[in-house]
């Protein structure tokens, strides 16, 4: 989510980081678990809220240039600032790379503008416009033989994609007397994607509108906040295949939601949350002209949770909830590499409940956090290879995920700190044809560990290392194939202060060249990772 708008759009297609001010982002804030009660759709894993900062008088903004490995660059600026009440930001990138692979290039361009008006503490509007131009390569996947042959190659060195995107964003707010805020928001996405798909002798045109409403009204008195609020979604898909023959199809789905969410603190010592949606969708489509039957789909979500305040800077929380997801349009609709689009709207929406338990703590130099996570899913969607001749996305049965975080990070002196995070997950099937397997693509463990030296006052010095555990390739339900390995990953950068703002920086991604494939939907379908990649570049803060 960007400054309360959703960045997920109707199919699974990448976010659009050019769309977002990098240069402004005030915070970022990563809520963990399923959130699907507070957020709605799409929030069944977790939520990543950036903010970024409000204009003010004083002139602010920062300039970057960087150059890298296989022939990357990146340049970017952002400025706020207000004059009176009216407040004002913009922003601009250019990103660029050739690629560790054949085909792999990506080029892109994105500009944005937003005005914030606050005439008095009482009311405050704003406006927004973003758009981002982008062309991209599409490598593919590759077999055993071929990576072993040259890692680097393509199995499809012509096919390419771009897209064209802009997103529209508004709202208002204002206050009821001290007690009462009413805010108003709106957004508006147009994304026209092109893929083509030179390899299988066909194309794809895709055309998204967008549209979303939200009203909330929130009521805090007391160390007690209520808020309620309705949000509407409307994503619309036109697309054309172009194989054998072109086919046009469309998919249309309108979701309005009611949600109430609740926040007391009992005592200084005692937190409670609660909150509860419900949510009906409309979902059809149209394929070779023919429309399908409406479907009427009803999902709820809801949350409970406390947090504990304990003395010496340590508290302790816990949550039960209940998610849910629907299906994307790229999940239900199958339309890459068919000659003719295959629709299914047997696909179910995903849900499922959660409990957590964790803490966390502050003892001098050490601070430590932790917690643990038990998730039942039913009808969790995946991706089965081994469907028809092109694969297509199913319904699992009932999976179960138990799982444990830990984050730690000591001061060893005064200029040297270390950091560490480590994530175990089992993550099963738990009923069906294929009882007692592994989910395919999820690591049982991942840790990441970082040293930072400040060398002198001006110089930082950053080492770390991650690794991923062995996992299931895509598809592999009943365990049968090889595990793709896991694989350990070096990085280190340097950090130079040349005056009190301007930063000279650099940066080396797997450091040791390890060769090592990121992920893989069947034994043939190997995807491999990034080989060694460097970068340095300039960083201008005003």
């Amino acid at each position: 989510m960007l400054d309360g708008h959703r960045l997920n759009t109707a199919d699974l297609g990448r976010i659009n980081w050019l769309s977002i001010p990098l240069g402004l982002i005030e915070s970022v804030e990563v809520i963990q678990g399923g959130q699907s009660a507070l957020y709605g759709n799409n929030a069944v894993g977790g939520v990543i809220k950036i903010n970024t900062r409000r204009p003010t008088d004083q002139l602010a903004g920062q300039a970057q240039a960087s150059v890298g490995s296989f022939d990357s660059y990146n340049g970017r600026f952002a400025l706020t600032g207000a004059k009176g009440g009216l407040g004002y930001s913009v922003h601009a990138e250019h990103d660029e790379i050739d690629g560790y692979r054949d085909n792999s290039q990506y080029e892109a361009e994105g500009a944005g503008l937003r005005l914030d008006w606050t005439p008095n503490d009482a009311f405050n509007a704003y406006g927004s416009v973003n758009g981002v131009s982008s062309e991209y390569g599409l490598p593919g996947s590759l077999t055993m033989a071929q990576l072993e042959v040259d890692r680097k190659q393509s199995s499809s060195p012509k096919d390419t994609g771009k897209e064209d995107s802009l997103y529209l964003r508004a709202g208002v707010g204002f206050c009821v007397g001290d007690e009462v805020t009413i805010a108003f928001d709106g957004g508006f996405t147009d994304k026209e994607i092109l893929s083509d798909y030179i390899s299988y002798g066909s194309s794809l045109k895709q055309a998204y509108e967008i549209t979303t409403i939200s009203k909330t009204i929130t009521y805090k008195v007391d160390g007690f906040t209520g808020v309620i609020g309705l949000d509407y979604f409307d994503d619309e898909l036109d697309g054309l295949s172009e194989a054998s023959s072109n086919t046009k199809y469309a998919f249309s789905r309108e979701t309005l939601a009611g949600f109430a969410s609740v926040k007391w603190e009992q005592s200084p010592d005692w937190l409670f949350t609660g909150t509860f949606r419900c949510e009906t969708a409309e979902t059809y489509g149209v394929t070779q002209g023919v429309k399908s039957d409406d479907i009427n789909d009803e999902a709820y979500a809801w949350s409970l949770g406390f947090i504990r305040f304990l003395e010496d800077n340590c508290r302790v929380y816990g949550s039960v909830r209940r998610f849910y997801r629907y299906p994307a349009t790229d999940e239900i609709i199958t339309v890459y590499f068919t000659p003719v689009p295959v629709v299914n709207f047997g696909l179910k929406p995903e849900w499922g409940h959660e409990v957590e338990l964790g803490g966390d703590t502050v003892h001098g130099a050490l601070t430590l956090g932790g917690r643990v996570f038990y998730q039942s899913m039913n009808d969790e969607i995946i991706y089965d290879s081994s469907v028809g001749s092109f694969g297509a996305n199913v319904n699992l049965d009932e999976t179960e995920r138990l799982g444990a975080d830990l984050t730690a990070s000591y001061q060893i002196s005064e200029t040297i700190d270390a950091s560490f995070t480590y994530t175990w997950v089992h993550a099963e099937i738990a009923t069906g044809a294929y009882e007692g397997s592994e989910v395919p693509l999820v690591p049982k463990h991942k840790l990441r560990l970082q040293f930072d030296y400040g060398l002198r006052d001006t110089i930082l010095l950053t080492a770390g290392a991650s690794y991923t555990d062995d996992v299931h390739v895509g598809g592999d339900f009943a365990n049968a194939s090889d595990e793709l390995k896991g694989y350990l990953l070096f990085d280190f950068g340097v950090r130079y202060a040349l005056t009190d703002d301007i930063d000279i920086f650099s940066a080396v991604d797997n450091l040791f060249d390890k060769e090592y494939v990121s992920t893989a939907f069947g034994p043939d379908g190997l995807y491999p990772g990034v080989g060694r990649s460097g970068r340095i570049g300039l960083l201008w803060k005003f």
